[in-house]
């Protein structure tokens, strides 16, 4: 970027890919010399918004993404980040919806393609590969290949966090601050990162448990290898990629002696979580 010249605004939305991977997003988009503007935290007036631009069987969390982007759109950004994630893995899938979320942007909001960042992810797990950049001119996509990389260290860093001082991820990011005093009980708490951690969708599930004196553990908080262990006693296999990482994390807290007790926090009319519950 030539001095002087204007940063691109790239918007982010505070919700489904961010809630796992804002330390990465935030990191990559800034090392590359642009600037990165996030949305407003979920409201009933984010999820009302969302929700006039979508039929009704969608799922709340897709209702409150496309509110986030309508906000974004209120502030003025040059692009949107919309990643299009996948995986690779075998037998391991996203959720539709998560799939085809630059299309479901695009038909819901008219969006145009040129003001969609787009870069193709394989993402296993937590771990981001970027595999296919947005047409950039050279120099910029070689910057961004170099900031991706260093945004994939800063975001297992923060994973290293999450284990080491048992922190949820708003709190490893400095994201949400609470007082753990007087803890008594210690609650397994499963769901997908963009509803537990929403404090709209949540109706703020974690400030209460915190609150009512409880230790709060969540799967980001365990080692990988102890979830992929989990899964590899079962009979069938669980295909959906984030919905892997809670039955493992679940099938460890219900091995541990030192959880009290669980609370699966899910949205109403999710696919992945009606077929991972049955488990």
């Amino acid at each position: 970027m030539n001095r002087g010249q204007k940063k691109l605004k790239i918007g982010i939305p505070r919700t489904l890919f961010s809630s796992y991977h804002l330390t990465y997003w935030r990191q990559m988009i800034t090392l590359s010399g642009m600037e990165a503007i996030l949305s407003e935290e979920s409201s009933k007036e984010t999820a009302e918004r969302g929700g006039r631009r979508l039929p009704h069987e969608f799922c709340i969390p897709i209702k409150v993404f496309i509110g986030h982007i309508l906000n974004l759109l209120d502030k003025g950004v040059d692009q949107i980040l919309l990643p299009r994630m996948i995986t690779k893995g075998k037998a391991n899938f996203f959720c539709p919806k998560l799939i085809g979320l630059p299309e479901i942007v695009r038909f819901t909001t008219c969006l145009g393609t040129e003001r969609m960042f787009s870069p193709e992810i394989v993402c296993d797990g937590l771990g981001l590969r970027v595999i296919k950049l947005p047409d950039l001119d050279p120099a910029m996509s070689r910057r961004m290949k170099t900031a991706a990389r260093q945004a994939n260290e800063d975001c297992k860093g923060v994973l290293t966090k999450c284990r080491t001082q048992r922190l949820t991820l708003p709190e490893a990011t400095g994201l949400f601050k609470i007082d753990r005093s007087g803890e008594r009980l210690n609650i397994g708490l499963l769901g997908y990162a963009y509803s537990i951690y929403d404090p709209f969708i949540s109706k703020k599930i974690l400030e209460k448990l915190y609150k009512l004196g409880c230790a709060v553990t969540t799967w980001e908080m365990l080692e990988p290898g102890l979830i992929e262990r989990n899964l590899a006693g079962l009979k069938r296999p669980l295909f959906w990629n984030f919905g892997r990482m809670l039955l493992g994390a679940g099938l460890s807290f219900i091995d541990d002696s030192g959880i009290d007790g669980l609370i699966y926090a899910t949205a109403f009319g999710c696919g992945p979580d009606s077929v991972a519950t049955k488990f």
